[in-house]
C-alpha cells in the first residue's frame, strides 16, 4: 500500500473513531456502532502487508497484520506447469499445482532472469506463453 494511501486510511479511521467517542460521551449516538467499526476496520488495515516473492526453496506468500504473521511456501517440487502472460509493461507468472496455483507479478524486462530461473530449478515444467512479447 502506498504511503499516501496509510496515510489517509490512518486519518480516516482516527477520525471516525473519535466521532464515535465523542458521540458516545456527549450522548448523540447516531450511527456511533457503524463509526466504531469502521474506523477499527482503516486502522487494522493499516497493519496489513503481502508479500509474495520467489526464493531458492519456492514461491513464498507472507501475510502480516497486528495480530497474525503467516509464512507459505509452494515448493518447486509441486509446480506441474508454469504459464507467462505478457500485458502491456507486465509480465505474470501463473505457477500451477494441479488445478490451482499461485500468480505473480513481474516487470516484463524481468522475464529472461525468470525464465532462466525456471530452467535451473524446476527444467521438467513446461512453460506456455500468453500474449505477445514486446521485441527486444
Amino acid at each position: 500500500m502506498p504511503l499516501w494511501m496509510k496515510v489517509f486510511i490512518g486519518a480516516a479511521g482516527v477520525l471516525l473513531l473519535g466521532t464515535a467517542m465523542r458521540g458516545y460521551l456527549t450522548g448523540s449516538g447516531d450511527s456511533l456502532v457503524a463509526k466504531l467499526f469502521v474506523g477499527a476496520a482503516c486502522l487494522y488495515a493499516l497493519g496489513f502487508d503481502k508479500k509474495m516473492y520467489v526464493a531458492d526453496e519456492g514461491i513464498v506468500k507472507e501475510t502480516k497484520t497486528w495480530l497474525n504473521r503467516n509464512r507459505e511456501v509452494f515448493p518447486w517440487e509441486e509446480v506441474k506447469f508454469v504459464t507467462l502472460a505478457f500485458r502491456g509493461g507486465n509480465m505474470m507468472a501463473f505457477f500451477e499445482r494441479g488445478v490451482t496455483g499461485w500468480k505473480l507479478l513481474f516487470r516484463r524486462d524481468q522475464e529472461e532472469p525468470m525464465r532462466a530461473l525456471i530452467r535451473r530449478r524446476i527444467p521438467q515444467v513446461e512453460v506456455d506463453t500468453v500474449g505477445k512479447p514486446k521485441a527486444r
